[in-house]
């Protein structure tokens, strides 16, 4: 998520979000057995390539007879499983309960479904993307074999040092594989989980309890991933809007160029509620701020909802909480570690959403929806019962099919029919048509039902 405002360029060689990853080999990781390492992975997955060459297990020996009595020795390779070292580079602190925290709760899932004696794994929080260099420099002076870098603007930084330490491995957050230069080398990768689909959601829950037909938004800064999760709430919250009242929503944006910022953000949510009559808010800052001056509104007497953000954040508005966007990055970090203990790394991009990453990959029916549980890299916090029972059936079943894709936000299905039109009233997304992973990584429109414009 944390990206500075930069060109937008999309990812390059994609293939089919249902193609996975997957090991051949059975290995024993600390007595663990670890089969098809790296299955699971989803999303969009750029070509692989061999990483820099490594050391193999010592080779096993089979012995066989040939008709002429003559013995021939065969030597068969397997992956090497060795204990990890790790290093994280955060761009906030974790107690941020927003982005970072989301990424260190990451990181100890997959230290421990790993195996907290196989792995150990260090951060430095809150490094300026200035001195991004210095702190990946530390922690591979401190013996960490794989880096994760954790924000966008550690892209060019990342792909200097895998160029750098050929001998080391190194993942990037919310960017992508080529590096921005595209010319990374093949022991760095690139990962995401996306939300898009998740705000898309939780606009259905807004335009589902919303008294006055007006919507907020607390954005941190305009870059094609907040815009684009910016436009998908409304959208959604205009769906349901519009179904139930005929009318469409109104939406409003409040941009406070900050990422962790709780005293910017809670003022621009009270502004939101008072000057634009705002009655749920959405939000891209990575604290409970928002919420909790929605909880605040409740307990005076006046009906505000808003979200979880990455983390669940029901505990900072038990009252206003409708539902919210949470990811788990631990899987993804978990499939890197297979494969560079296991020497078998491959340099990957990859872009989660709805349905990757789980047990079960393919819908259910409605009355068995996960929506709401703990799934996969993102899934929805629990669904507020304020939400009427038709919109959470609603919410259920699209939820589930998005995990075969076969619904998607940006359509003209999920605009009731019609074309998704910017502000300008220039249609972006016709019918028959879907946005792509380029459209939605480049994004930098607004949809029409956004009052503000888009900050250049």
């Amino acid at each position: 998520m944390k990206k500075k405002i930069t060109s937008k360029e999309g990812l390059q060689d994609k293939i089919s979000r249902r193609e996975f990853l997957g090991l051949s080999k059975t290995v024993a990781i600390g007595g663990v057995i670890v089969a098809g390492v790296v299955g699971g992975v989803a999303g969009y997955l750029a070509g692989s390539a061999a990483a820099p060459a490594v050391t193999t297990a010592p080779a096993s020996t089979i012995t066989t007879t040939r008709v002429e009595t003559r013995e021939v020795t065969k030597t068969v390779t397997a992956p090497v499983a060795r204990k990890l070292k790790v290093g994280y580079v955060y761009v906030g602190p974790i107690g941020d309960y927003g982005w970072t925290h989301g990424h260190d709760r990451g990181r100890r899932w997959a230290d421990e479904k790993f195996g907290l004696n196989n792995v150990e794994s260090i951060y430095i929080e809150s490094v300026p993307e200035a001195e991004a260099a210095g702190a990946i420099k530390s922690l591979i002076e401190k013996g960490c074999e794989l880096i994760i870098t954790t924000s966008f603007g550690y892209m060019d930084t990342t792909a200097e040092a895998a160029e750098k330490y050929p001998d080391k491995y190194f993942v990037h957050i919310s960017g992508y594989r080529s590096g921005a230069a595209g010319n990374a080398p093949q022991n760095m990768s690139a990962a995401f989980a996306e939300f898009y689909q998740l705000y898309y959601l939780n606009g259905l829950a807004a335009g589902a309890v919303t008294q006055t037909g007006v919507v907020g938004y607390v954005g941190a800064y305009p870059i094609p991933e907040v815009v684009r999760h910016i436009n998908a709430f409304v959208l959604g919250a205009n769906y349901a809007y519009k179904k139930r009242t005929g009318k469409n929503i109104k939406a409003h944006v409040s941009w406070i160029f900050e990422w962790v910022a709780p005293e910017k953000a809670r003022a621009a949510a009270i502004a939101l509620v008072e000057e634009k009559n705002c009655d749920v808010l959405a939000f891209t800052e990575d604290t409970p701020a928002v919420l909790q001056v929605a909880e605040e509104y409740q307990r005076k007497g006046k009906k505000v909802w808003s979200f979880s953000h990455y983390s669940d954040m029901r505990e900072y508005g038990p009252t206003a909480h409708l539902t919210g966007q949470i990811a788990n990055w631990g899987p993804i970090y978990l499939d890197f570690y297979k494969m560079v203990a296991t020497n078998t790394w491959q340099s990957v991009d990859i872009w989660t959403r709805i349905g990757d990453y789980m047990s079960w990959r393919w819908r259910l029916p409605v009355e068995k929806s996960t929506a709401g549980l703990p799934e996969g890299t993102v899934y929805l916090a629990p669904l507020n019962p304020v939400i009427p029972s038709e919109w959470q059936l609603e919410i259920k079943k699209r939820y589930e099919e998005m995990k075969e894709l076969l619904f998607e936000p940006f359509s003209v299905e999920g605009n009731l029919g019609e074309p998704i039109r910017d502000q300008n009233g220039e249609v972006r997304i016709k019918a028959g048509e879907r946005a792509d992973h380029d459209m939605l990584w480049n994004m930098d429109w607004h949809v029409e039902y956004i009052e503000e414009p888009l900050p250049r």
